[in-house]
Parts: structure tokens; sequence; C-alpha cells
């Protein structure tokens, strides 16, 4: 009697179950095959996706312990999905089916910190280009490991060798740390005075600015870009308010902003060699100290007035660019850079004679005689009509 009664049990949840899965089919939506997937075991299952709308749902609801988990749907093992004839009617594709379609690039706009009246000159440095275009131009002879040239009138790249090798830069890196100084809008005028902390502690990091000198973060922006001190660039976090941690951290982000995708800087005064930057990146850093005015005096200067407010002195600081003498060239920033290991670099925007915009940037330079023999092997060739 008991077996009997089981044998009935179960028959009747067979045909319960047999109801509720007609149901289920009867309110389904009707589903098309969307394509393939290979399952674990290498088997290709389809894959379906809704089409149409679904007739009103039945309420069917059972026990919990008396309904059967359905093998379909997207949760379920690659093999486990059912197959349904496609209907009729406009196909609804889950976009979860389908492979994630590339999102376009987006062009490259100037950063909110920097002056709106600029934006527009700023766009230059989209003719810079992005890492990995080949090597344009001649030879030349140059001596330098890497080269770039571009002209930005015309958007046009005119010489280009290991543009997007990473080198140490050397003090290339006050025009990145000049730049964030920028970026914070910091009251320039404001009378600060050294201390032992902005004393460099490299080796071969010297400075020409006196523990306890009080000037103005012009004068301090001007000796380390002008004369390159490292002192005074060493100072430069305290002229944007900031310790020095966030600081480095803010010519990073700067230097982002900027499209300096392969530059990393740990210091502003470049005397570490972890200041790692390419030719292309430092051309596009050139581009916009030339353009910042906060920091386009100081980098096109060929000499800086620096004042001892304390001592009531003017010290004039000349220029490390030995190009402010070429004949019909207008410098409108530059900014040479050494350390051993770096060697002999430089960055700038010039005018020349015809009115051309032209950045250059030479880095690796072995000796001395060879970046400005280099560099100005470069401006006669463009000259001569590059």
């Amino acid at each position: 009697m008991q077996r009997h009664l089981q044998t009935a049990a179960l028959g009747f949840s067979a045909t319960l179950l047999f109801i509720v899965g007609a149901s289920r089919f009867e309110a389904a939506p009707a589903v098309a095959v969307l394509g393939q997937a290979e399952g674990p075991d290498g088997a290709l299952a389809s894959v379906h996706a809704a089409v149409g709308p679904a007739p009103a749902a039945v309420d069917t609801a059972l026990p919990e312990e008396l309904v059967e988990p359905a093998p379909l749907g997207l949760d379920a093992p690659f093999g486990a999905l059912a197959d349904f004839a496609p209907a009729a009617g406009p196909t609804a594709v889950d976009p979860l089916l389908l492979p994630p379609a590339d999102d376009p690039a987006l062009p490259w706009v100037p950063p909110t910190w920097f002056p709106e009246s600029a934006h527009e000159p700023l766009l230059a440095l989209d003719a810079v280009g992005l890492a990995g275009d080949p090597d344009v131009g001649p030879s030349l002879g140059l001596r330098a490991r890497s080269v770039f040239v571009v002209d930005l009138d015309s958007g046009a790249i005119l010489l280009s060798r290991n543009a997007d090798d990473r080198r140490p830069v050397a003090s290339l890196t006050k025009l990145v740390a000049a730049l964030a100084v920028a970026s914070e809008a910091p009251d320039l005028d404001r009378p600060l005075c050294t201390d032992t902390g902005d004393r460099p502690s490299w080796p071969g990091a010297t400075s020409k600015i006196r523990t306890g000198t009080c000037t103005t973060g012009w004068d301090l922006v001007g000796a380390a870009l002008v004369k390159s001190d490292n002192g005074a660039a060493t100072a430069l976090p305290r002229v944007a308010g900031l310790p020095f941690h966030p600081f480095v951290s803010r010519m990073n982000a700067v230097a982002a902003d900027l499209g300096m995708s392969w530059s990393t800087f740990s210091d502003p005064s470049g005397a570490e060699d972890d200041n790692l930057s390419t030719a292309r990146d430092m051309t596009r850093a050139a581009i916009a100290a030339s353009l910042h005015p906060l920091v386009a005096p100081a980098a096109s200067a060929e000499f800086w007035d620096f004042q001892d407010i304390g001592r009531g002195t003017t010290r004039r600081f000349f220029t490390t660019n030995r190009l402010v003498g070429r004949a019909h060239t207008e410098v409108l920033a530059a900014k040479t850079g050494y350390t051993d290991t770096a060697r002999y670099c430089f960055t700038g925007v010039f005018r020349l004679d015809d009115g051309r915009r032209v950045a250059v940037t030479v880095l690796g330079s072995p000796r001395e005689r060879h970046r400005w023999a280099d560099l100005r092997r470069i401006l006669d060739w463009v000259e001569r009509g590059a």
C-alpha cells in the first residue's frame, strides 16, 4: 500500500512538472540563435537572445522543493542552453552576448589648468603625435641618441630618430616642475625664504642661492629655468604651496595632462636618473612652456635678475642656452640638461626668420659641443627648406 501511494505521488509530481513546463514554454519569448560558443569540453553550444515581446506571464509557482532548476539561460554552463527555433520579428540582441565595441579615440583637449586664452595654440601638441611613429628625415650626422623636430605651423614632423626611447632627461625636468607650479596658480609675488630643505642633496647638484635667501616665486622660477639652478628648483614645491612628494605627484599629473604618456618624474630639479622621458614627450613640455604666461617669460629669457629681498641685492643669472645669440632666431622656450647618465640634452621652441615656429629636442648628445653642433645643424637644415 505504501509503495502504491509513493508511485501515485511521483506520478502526480510528474504531471505537475509537465504542466509547469508547458506553461513556461508558452510564456517564454521566442529566441533567435546568435551564434555559437565553445564549451569547456570543446563542443560548440548555440547562444540565443530573446526576440519580440513575451506573452503575459502565467503564475505557476510551486513549492520550491517541487521545482527542478531549469538548465536555461546565460548562467547555465555552455552546452546546457536549449536550442529553440527563431521566430519572426525584429531581433533584440542582448549586448552582453556581443563583443564590446572599441571606443573611438577621443581627441586631446587642453587641461583645465592651462589658461583658456592659450587653448587654441596649445592644440599644436596634436602635431607631435603619439609614440610609435617611424623615424623621419635624414640623419644629418647628428650625435644625439634621440631627436625630434616638428613644425608647429604646418604640423609636419620634420625629423624623428629614436623619438620614443625613454631616457633620463636631467634638467629638462625643470620645465615640467615650472608647469606644475603654474598649474597651482600661486601668488608668485609672495616673498619666500629658502631654508636647508631647499638645498639639493644629490651629488653634483649645486646651487647659486644661499640658504636663508628671501626672494619671490617669480625669481625662483626664473633661476630654475634660466640658470638651471638646482636650489631654486628644489624650492618650487613651496612656491606651489605643496609638500615635496605631493608636488612630484603634481608634476606627473601635469605631464599626463599634456599627453606625455612615456614620462615619469621623481624630483623637481632633474638630478635623479629616475626622471625619465622621451624626445617626443619633452617636445610637448617645451611647447606648453612656450605658451603658458607664467612659464614662458623665464623659459625664453636671455638672463634673469634675481632679487635677494633680505639683503637688498640683485644678481643677474645668464641663460645656459647658447642659441640665444643665433641670428634671426627668436627663442620662445628653451631648457638645457646634463647628468653623467643623461649626457647633454636640450628642448626648445624657436621662431625662425621666415616666421616658422619649430620645436626641437635632442637627448643624449655625448659631449656639450655635440649638443650645440647638433642643434645648429638641425636649424640650418630647417631653414634651407626642410
